[in-house]
């Protein structure tokens, strides 16, 4: 991103409104006045999650201005009179258009409705687990419906972007009384760190769908991680002119040399960092990101399990099919209702559809009180219309996911024992009993202080507005994986004059066997390996020669591996994250023809730069780690990469640089 002039700093988004309207347009955006930056002129951050989603924006110059969206909802997050962010729910017509997003998708399908008609209409929720979850993730991945219907899961996504990336330009326009175009929009959209490329991947071909960039200008776009930016919403918490309160606190934890560790507790992940303070403000990366699927909607899944031990299993998925509207209403309204108030010495009172009261009759033979009082709980009961559940027994459904959180980051506070605060930001990190459960086995056992700052759950994605402004705050990223190049290993002697027949282009065993590549697979040359600290835009650079005389293309194959060292493409834990190549015309240099191949890392996307010096052609690319095989976001046209190895690694000049 461009650093504004001090000249710029000077005009105003009134200036920027009086360019293209009368002067009674200058009634803009409360929160926006600044300078117009290089590509943009408002930064807006899109976070959705997997129970809630929302955005933020800010205007280029005044940065710590940021807006939330606001909505009136029957939710009220942590009290406030209005809700910053609503239900990650979707809803389609039956011929897959849109229709409707958030509270209106959910009122829609469980009200207005009938059970024929939701049975032909798509409802999405809770669909971002899926890239989380899914193992082999592709182009093809699809998310189920709540009518047992499929569709892609990057075309869900595109619809839900799409929808906040309207909202926000309509608020824009609307304020401002100005048709701003939307070329002065920048994205910033929020991911897991402990997501995989291909999940990533899918984020930004979904953005590319809905409009918010494109492949010819990818820059429009950025990933942000998700504790990364709850990083710098916390640094920036009193300087940030919409914060609820004085963070004194949390200043603390931000002055340099301090060491923290940050836990973002969603819906759906429990997403964990390690940061340090850097003596110029800015943060690095100590450690790796790591986390699992601990978020609260596990805690949903423990209550569907209650409700299958009293009703039986049979019953509740007869129910899901016959009543798909109900069915959400009960776990994502009524039951995340109760979710948020739970706590000691409180009963929680889940209101169960009328439909449901009847079901179970029909389907068991007796109400539902008999089969509640079967269980013989004590903790449990039936009184009017609502499954009363005590405190004991709403304590089981949470604590197994507790336990996973805190056991997490039990692990990572010894691998980095100089750790003082811990904090907790994220919808999940507001539940009370999740607060005073990880102080209880937390706080003295390590001596740290843990940290919930005001407004928690909008920490992301009022972070991910200012990444969107400087992503190089973010000084330095520990690796999560091994990344490098598929090549052949050369002899001693350097000859490879018998290694081919040329009338088959095969390599004959004995080349093969002594290139290292027969039985344990192709040479992993290793540009940065797992764990490593890279500062922003560090580039590795190794020069590679062709394989053959005659070649004239290269074929550049790049993989990651789960491993700090890796000899072999063929080990366990090595993937192929993207393949192109490289034209190499001039072929009268034989293989004494340099490949230079860069890599650019330190950033949530790298880099990579391959350049033939003796012709001077050249491929840049933006990859991503993935596991979906060709994942280039810009490149040159890209052909069927030759089966055979086109590249040698020589030990020569090797750089590093930043």
């Amino acid at each position: 991103m461009a650093t504004e002039t001090s000249a710029q700093r000077q005009t105003t988004f009134h200036d920027y409104a009086h360019k293209t309207s009368s002067k009674e347009k200058e009634n803009i955006i409360s929160g926006f006045q600044g300078a117009p930056r290089k590509g943009g002129y408002f930064v807006v951050a899109i976070d959705i999650g997997t129970t809630f989603s929302g955005y933020a924006m800010s205007f280029s110059g005044e940065k710590f201005k940021i807006v939330a969206m606001q909505t009136s909802s029957p939710y009220r997050l942590e009290g406030s009179a209005s809700t910053t962010k609503i239900p990650t729910a979707l809803l389609l017509t039956p011929e897959r258009n849109f229709h409707s997003f958030g509270h209106e998708a959910m009122d829609h399908y469980n009200k207005e409705l009938d059970e024929d008609e939701q049975k032909t209409w798509y409802y999405f929720e809770r669909f971002k687990m899926k890239l989380h979850t899914e193992r082999k993730l592709s182009r093809q991945t699809s998310v189920r419906a709540a009518n047992g219907g499929t569709m892609s899961i990057r075309s869900v996504f595109a619809f839900a972007l799409r929808y906040f990336k309207d909202l926000a330009i309509r608020e824009c326009r609307d304020k401002s009384k100005t048709d701003i175009p939307s070329s002065d929009f920048e994205w910033v959209i929020t991911v897991p760190a402990i997501w995989e490329g291909g999940a990533k991947q899918t984020m930004r071909e979904a953005a590319y769908e809905a409009g918010l960039a494109s492949e010819a200008t990818p820059d429009k776009l950025q990933i942000a991680l998700e504790p990364e930016s709850a990083s710098l919403y916390c640094k920036s918490i009193n300087r940030i002119e919409n914060s609820f309160s004085d963070e004194g606190l949390v200043a603390q934890a931000f002055t340099p040399g301090t060491t923290y560790v940050l836990a973002d507790l969603g819906g759906g992940t429990a997403d964990v960092t390690v940061h340090q303070v850097t003596g110029n403000g800015g943060v690095k990366e100590l450690h790796h990101a790591t986390g699992g699927a601990w978020g609260g909607m596990y805690v949903d899944k423990k209550f569907v399990e209650l409700l299958e031990k009293i009703f039986g299993a049979d019953t509740i998925d007869e129910y899901k099919t016959e009543f798909p509207g109900e069915w959400v209403d009960l776990v994502s309204m009524k039951f995340e209702m109760n979710k948020r108030t739970a706590g000691p010495n409180r009963t929680s009172y889940v209101e169960l559809p009328i439909s449901f009261l009847t079901f179970v009759v029909e389907k068991r033979g007796s109400p539902v009180k008999d089969h509640v009082s079967a269980m013989g709980n004590v903790n449990l009961k039936f009184a009017r219309g609502a499954l009363a559940i005590k405190y004991p027994e709403v304590r089981k459904l949470f604590e197994p996911v507790f336990d996973n959180i805190a056991t997490h980051l039990e692990t990572v506070i010894r691998q980095v024992p100089q750790i003082e605060y811990m904090i907790l930001v994220g919808g999940f990190a507001t539940c009370k009993l999740l607060q005073t459960y990880l102080r209880d086995r937390l706080e003295t056992s390590f001596n740290l202080r843990i940290i919930i700052p005001s407004e928690s759950s909008l920490a992301v994605v009022m972070g991910a507005v200012l990444f969107g402004h400087d992503p190089t705050e973010i000084q330095s990223r520990r690796l999560r994986f091994s990344y490098g190049i598929e090549c052949v290993g050369i002899p001693d002697d350097g000859d490879l004059s018998d290694a081919s027949d040329s009338s088959t282009g095969t390599f004959s065993p004995f080349v093969m066997s002594v290139l290292g590549f027969s039985d344990r697979g192709l040479k992993f040359k290793t540009f940065v390996s797992k764990n490593q600290e890279v500062a922003i835009d560090t580039e590795v650079t190794h020069p590679f020669y062709p394989v053959r005389d005659d070649q004239t293309l290269a074929s550049i194959v790049v993989y990651e591996s789960d491993k700090e060292k890796t000899l072999y493409t063929s080990e366990d834990g090595v993937r192929k994250v993207a393949s192109f190549e490289l034209p190499m015309p001039n072929t009268h240099l034989g293989r004494n023809r340099e490949i230079r191949v860069s890599m650019k890392f330190g950033q949530t996307e790298f880099k990579l730069h391959s350049l033939d010096t003796s012709s001077r052609k050249e491929v840049k690319v933006l990859v991503k780690s993935s596991k979906i095989g060709l994942c280039i976001v810009r490149s040159t046209p890209n052909r069927r990469c030759s089966p055979l190895p086109s590249l040698q690694f020589r030990s020569g000049r090797t750089s590093s640089s930043r």
